[in-house]
């Protein structure tokens, strides 16, 4: 897996990853990671990932990250 390139954004990390058959889009905001696969044969570009990172779908995963931290930070207290 290597580094393709890291997309500005104002509230998370985002990295892109490629492999063999898989782009990999990895989103972190604090603790909190995710990350993404999209196969090839579907996307077979880095702009055919990128267009999938719409401000909609960022901001739901914002407030999924947010639920995520509330569950993680009670878990651990």
């Amino acid at each position: 897996m290597r580094i393709v390139e890291q997309i500005p954004h104002s509230k998370f990390r985002i990295v892109l990853y490629t492999t063999e058959m898989h782009y990999i889009i990895e989103i972190e905001a604090g603790p909190m990671r995710q990350s993404y696969k999209y196969h090839k044969d579907k996307f077979p570009d880095v702009p055919s990932v990128k267009k999938t990172l719409t401000q909609e779908w960022l901001e739901q995963l914002r407030v999924i990250f947010n639920e995520m931290y509330i569950k993680w930070s009670e878990a651990s207290n």
